[in-house]
């Protein structure tokens, strides 16, 4: 269980504490309520459930408190997540870049390729149009690659 200190935000119980008479109390298996509430210590409780897209826990001092989120704070969430999308989708294409090289390097050998260059070049593109072609960044549906696969023999 959590307890809130004088009001701060709740967090497990210290294995020390100071009673009011200046005395203190160690080993918090064995803390009495009487004590803690002397020491400044309040049970939380459990904090309740919420919606994480539009809504905020508050510790108030006293209890806990499921606040809406203000229009700035959804933006800047918002924001967050297309900054993940951003960050996964520059993953993506760095994972398969080194089959592109290697297409590059066969094809100025005269080499049979590996891979088929459209399909690279069709997946790459449609990585890099994540961002213009989905509208919610909890929605994105990642395009997909066949594996490695000679398809030009």
């Amino acid at each position: 269980m959590f307890y809130s200190y004088k009001g701060q935000y709740p967090t497990f119980l210290p294995e020390r504490i100071r009673l009011s008479d200046g005395s203190t109390r160690t080993d918090s298996s064995t803390f009495t309520e009487e004590e803690l509430t002397d020491a400044g210590y309040v049970a939380s409780g459990n904090s309740p459930a919420y919606d994480s897209d539009t809504q905020k826990i508050i510790w108030n001092g006293t209890a806990w408190e499921v606040v809406s989120l203000t229009t700035e704070e959804i933006n800047a969430r918002i924001a967050e997540l297309w900054a993940e999308v951003r960050q996964s989708r520059d993953t993506k294409i760095k994972e398969v870049e080194w089959r592109v090289m290697r297409n590059l390097s066969e094809t100025r050998q005269g080499l049979d390729t590996t891979d088929n260059i459209s399909d690279l070049d069709t997946y790459i593109q449609a990585l890099r149009d994540i961002t213009s072609t989905t509208t919610n960044p909890l929605e994105v549906v990642w395009p997909v690659l066949g594996p490695e696969e000679n398809s030009n023999n």
